[in-house]
């Protein structure tokens, strides 16, 4: 969203780290949004009784600047078709109108993420110089075809402790196996979500560094281990600890690391945003929930970046999952990643 507002250096970064031109990025974020909006209508327009809830899922996004900032209307417009972000005022210059318009926003969070992610926008991260506030925020809640059954077992964490948590065991669909990983999918009514259950062959990091070496090969890394899940009709018996997850940071160190320094510093261009706008990205927040039980899955996410002034056959395979493995919910026909994580100790909420 703040990409498509820069304008030279600064811009050339963002799509470096990014990954593409950012017209490109935003028809696919436009993509993704109308796909994830028609999920579940055709299971809630059979109208059945007694099944499970049919699949919701949301992106969305907002908009808010300074109250008085001539924003060009052509980024009002880029912001509407990519994003459905509407842009909303705000007045920073006063403390008590700083902080309801920190409300404002958090509220919209709240609204979007389902009441998942809450207080987006910590007190004192607004100041009196931030001059656009934009904010994505996305829903996932799906029920499984058939409930889990949960059991006790015990998951070996990444430093070796072994701690008694929550199992629940049921049967998978799709099988994909490499030299770094295995994995199986937890399939969603109706079938338009998945939740993918990643072990490691040897560590997180191997995975992790793999896929990223692979990131520009088409068919390959994670686009291979997607595509091989969809592919595959095998029957895996899964076990996977329950989780209740969060998890809240600051991205301009890692987006920095990655190469966007140009947009932190005061020598930014936004002037795509507004005329003669001195700005630069101040602050770039993000939290994240999971919650995985017999019955479903459920995931929200939510960004917020600154600118500032200046019946089955028997299962044919077997996971068990009980030490740190990866987490991936998608949506199956895009096969877009909506929210990933890796899970260190399932006993931790935070």
């Amino acid at each position: 969203m703040a990409g498509l507002g820069a304008r030279g250096a600064t811009r050339d970064q963002m799509e470096q780290v990014l990954g593409g031109n950012m017209e490109h990025l935003a028809r696919t974020a436009q993509e993704l949004r109308e796909v994830l909006a028609a999920v579940g209508d055709a299971e809630r327009s059979r109208a059945r009784s007694g099944g499970p809830e049919p699949a919701r899922a949301s992106l969305v996004g907002g908009a808010w600047a300074q109250q008085g900032t001539a924003v060009r209307p052509e980024y009002r417009e880029q912001l509407a078709t990519g994003f459905g972000a509407d842009l909303g005022e705000i007045d920073v210059r006063e403390d008590e109108n700083r902080e309801a318009g920190r409300r404002e926003i958090n509220a919209w969070v709240e609204e979007q993420t389902n009441h998942l992610i809450q207080e987006l926008i910590p007190p004192g991260a607004l100041t009196a110089r931030e001059r656009l506030v934009l904010v994505s925020a996305l829903h996932v809640k799906a029920a499984w075809p058939a409930p889990l059954t949960a059991t006790q077992g015990d998951f070996t964490t990444a430093d070796g402790t072994v701690r008694a948590v929550q199992m629940l065991s049921g049967t998978a669909k799709g099988w994909y196996e490499d030299a770094h990983c295995r994995a199986t999918a937890l399939p969603t009514a109706g079938g338009e979500i998945a939740l993918a259950l990643i072990q490691p062959a040897t560590g997180i990091d191997e995975v992790l560094e793999a896929w990223a070496q692979d990131a520009e090969q088409p068919g390959t890394g994670l686009d291979a281990l997607l595509e091989g899940l969809g592919g595959s009709s095998d029957r895996v018996g899964l076990t996977v600890p329950a989780l209740d997850i969060s998890w809240d940071e600051e991205l301009n160190g890692p987006l920095q690391k990655l190469g966007m320094t140009e947009a932190f510093s005061p020598g930014a261009d936004f002037t795509g945003i507004a005329e003669g706008a001195d700005w630069f990205l101040s602050l770039v927040l993000q939290k994240a929930v999971l919650t995985v039980d017999e019955h479903g899955m459920e995931a929200a996410a939510a960004t917020a970046l600154m600118t500032r002034m200046a019946a089955a056959a028997p299962p044919q395979r077997r996971l068990v999952l009980d030490s740190p493995f990866l987490v991936l919910a998608y949506e199956t026909s895009t096969r877009a990643p909506l929210v990933a994580g890796w899970i260190g100790d399932p006993t931790r909420t935070g």
